[in-house]
């Protein structure tokens, strides 16, 4: 299995009676070495190059791109990477992404769209991709997860992360991506403080900050700044591993006393905020 975060120890709960689990690889050095479930974590290149396997499990989503090309590269045959566990929900988020755009861009024209947790751009480049006239703001530490927020993950027991997770992107590797560039505006640092003083309107955002305190933060943020017709989309509302996401989705929307409505996309992960913003 290649990934040893939330998502992919939620995983292994799932599969580990079906298949024998003999590695896991991850790209944390400060992993290696170490066991997971009884299971040496190891370098990706000790796994992939070394040992005997008849297939490689995709744990991770965010950096799936990067993954499955690294294995491609570490000599790992296509035929022998597992990506069925993620592929089909992130493909699914795309298609929403790109019917949803569609519509928005019939309506407001003066508004600007915006993504909270970036991590290595791999939805971001589709947001910049469907709305190519509009503004994409992109907030993210570019460190990892911030320990403000981790602390509050452990004292609610909404998730079991740690200081500094999801820290191995860059704002050079993020705009590599985006096929419109100069359309995009950074915001590196702790969300909300990034984004002190945009006063613009939006007609799409996507949280994804995994986490309780930087999703709910997002919420308030963005409330009073979307469009008639804007939708907020929050990414892990139904992951288990990350309990955080619904508690905020679900104690925001309780404050708004019915004004705002949760939607599911069909991609099992996220879900769609529409309603009376003002």
């Amino acid at each position: 299995m290649f990934g040893t975060g939330t998502t992919g120890r939620t995983l292994y709960h799932q599969i580990c009676e079906q298949n024998e689990i003999v590695a896991f690889a991850d790209n944390d050095a400060t992993k290696w070495g170490k066991k997971l479930f009884g299971i040496s974590v190891c370098e990706p290149e000790a796994c992939l190059k070394k040992m005997q396997y008849d297939k490689v499990i995709i744990s991770a989503f965010g950096g799936f791109d990067e993954i499955v090309q690294q294995c491609l590269k570490l000599g790992v045959p296509r035929e022998k990477i597992d990506m069925s566990h993620f592929d089909t929900s992130r493909k699914s988020r795309i298609v929403f992404l790109k019917d949803m755009a569609m519509l928005l861009n019939e309506y407001e024209q003066d508004a600007d769209v915006a993504e909270a947790g970036v991590y290595y751009g791999d939805f971001a480049k589709w947001i910049n991709t469907y709305f190519p006239n509009r503004t994409l703001h992109l907030f993210d530490t570019f460190e990892g997860f911030d320990k403000r927020d981790i602390t509050v993950e452990i004292e609610q027991g909404f998730s079991q992360e740690r200081e500094g997770h999801l820290s191995g992107s860059s704002v050079a590797l993020v705009m590599e991506k985006m096929p419109r560039p100069e359309k995009c505006k950074i915001y590196k640092g702790y969300f909300p403080d990034t984004a002190a003083g945009i006063e613009r309107k939006f007609c799409f955002v996507n949280l994804d900050m995994d986490l309780y305190q930087p999703t709910y933060n997002g919420l308030h943020f963005f409330q009073n700044k979307m469009t008639e017709h804007g939708i907020i989309l929050v990414h892990d509302y139904y992951t288990e591993g990350y309990k955080g996401a619904k508690a905020a989705v679900d104690e925001f929307c309780k404050e708004c006393g019915g004004r705002i409505t949760r939607y599911p996309i069909g991609d099992g992960v996220s879900i769609m905020l529409a309603g009376k913003w003002d």
